[in-house]
């Protein structure tokens, strides 16, 4: 029987195609393992819609076969339906050749390896038994631990060619014997279902591989990251699969992975100057305002936020690839910058404790000295050893706090900025004119 489709169109949702055809985006997923976004369908593409007749046998029976098929419409009640018909048969002594597939594997059409005379007619062929266990037509010609078991659950020899006992009807024995095999053992649930789904819908796959691949050229892309087109491939595969074993390791492809890579990918090679001399990277996309973030950040709260300094530069390049990735939240970065001010600063803790930056907590001395050096005390580097002496002034107890206002525009004169400031000059000036009126030399 035809597998029942839906052609997306404008509009459409998967839980409107859900609902419209009697079934849930749950059973929509995993009937369609090529969708691996919910919110993301396209116009044009292929939805499978299961078998709702199939879903309903399945739950009226009272032992259900664990192992999920990917697209496959057949049900476990109509499997044990068909090998009780055989067992009925050998009971009754029907008479007949059995034709037990064999040697003959490489076809996928199920043509039988061999013929063995007996008194029972099997209903299934491997690639049936394939199907009902999510395993890809292309693996029978190459695993043979997959053909043995198959076998084994025929009631037949690891060859295929001499029948030694009835089918396997249980299917929690059939589904131990194939936990045996090297194929289980060594690939995921994720990757049997995606094999099988490239194998049996190769046109739904390449359409839904392409579609992948163009949203992650797109995800890299929106990281100022661009793929060859391979890579972007392999990627859009590796999503689909959803999880791989990798050298005996559980590999999940989610978020959190491709999160990674781009992080990994992040190029701080390339550097530019800035207007006011300071070196920053050159960047692209969400990473470059992540960077201009932290830059913001760490010049409010007093950091050399320049690729200059070794100090900054380590700690920018860790932070915006744990903020990609996840590793790193907002907040991290701002309790540690707290804490760095409030060690420089211990004066202005209290400031600092309320969630105010090294910056708005020193604004009342920035703006005092700012104004004696005749600058803009926006751009007034926290780091300025006449303001760290200021905001760290030691009264009679010991006690490290800010001086009053009046004693840091005195100490701002101390510095060699203030002495070419015009105010300065213009003080200058008139000292050198009281001089010279006091000497004579001036009426």
């Amino acid at each position: 029987m035809a597998k029942k489709t839906h052609t997306v169109r404008k509009g459409d949702t998967l839980t409107g195609i859900a609902k419209a055809n009697g079934t849930t985006v749950k059973k929509l997923l995993q009937a369609n393992p090529g969708i691996t976004d919910p919110n993301l369908i396209r116009v044009g593409q292929k939805v499978v819609i299961p078998d709702a007749t199939a879903e309903q046998s399945e739950k009226a029976d009272s032992k259900q076969m664990s192992v999920d098929t990917a697209r496959s419409t057949a049900s476990i009640a109509d499997w044990r339906r068909g090998e009780q018909a055989s067992m009925d048969k050998l009971r009754e002594g029907a008479t007949s050749d059995v034709n037990v597939p064999g040697s003959n594997l490489g076809k996928d059409t199920g043509t039988p390896g061999g013929n063995v005379t007996g008194n029972i007619q099997d209903t299934f062929s491997m690639e049936q038994l394939a199907a009902r266990f999510s395993i890809a037509a292309s693996f029978l010609k190459t695993d043979l631990s997959l053909v043995k078991a198959l076998n084994r659950i025929l009631g037949m020899s690891e060859d295929g060619k001499t029948k030694i006992g009835p089918v396997i009807t249980d299917p929690d024995l059939a589904l131990a014997i194939l936990k045996e095999t090297d194929w289980f053992t060594k690939n995921s649930d994720d990757f049997r279902k995606y094999e099988f789904f490239k194998t049996s819908n190769p046109a739904t796959y390449q359409a839904d591989l392409q579609a992948n691949t163009e949203a992650m050229l797109d995800k890299f892309g929106q990281f100022g990251i661009t793929l060859d087109m391979a890579t972007a491939t392999d990627l859009a595969a590796k999503a689909m699969m959803k999880s791989a074993t990798v050298k005996g390791n559980q590999v999940l492809y989610n978020n959190k992975y491709f999160n990674q890579l781009i992080a990994d990918s992040a190029d701080f090679s390339k550097k530019r100057v800035l207007s006011n001399g300071k070196i920053v990277y050159d960047l692209g996309g969400k990473v470059e305002k992540i960077a201009e973030g932290l830059y913001q950040t760490a010049w409010d709260f007093g950091y050399q936020a320049t690729v200059s300094n070794s100090g900054f530069d380590k700690w920018l390049q860790n932070n915006v690839r744990g903020l990609i990735a996840g590793t790193v939240q907002p907040d991290d970065v701002d309790d540690e910058l707290v804490n760095r001010a409030r060690s420089m600063f211990p004066g202005l803790s209290d400031q600092l404790s309320r969630g105010q930056t090294l910056r708005e907590a020193a604004d009342p001395w920035v703006n005092a000295l700012a104004n004696e050096w005749e600058e803009d005390p926006r751009f007034m580097d926290l780091n300025d050893d006449f303001l760290y002496r200021v905001l760290n002034y030691q009264d009679e107890k010991g006690n490290l706090a800010p001086m009053n206002l009046y004693q840091a525009k005195t100490m701002a004169r101390k510095s060699p900025k203030w002495q070419y400031t015009s105010r300065a000059k213009e003080e200058y000036t008139n000292i050198g004119q009281r001089i010279l009126q006091d000497f004579g030399f001036l009426g």
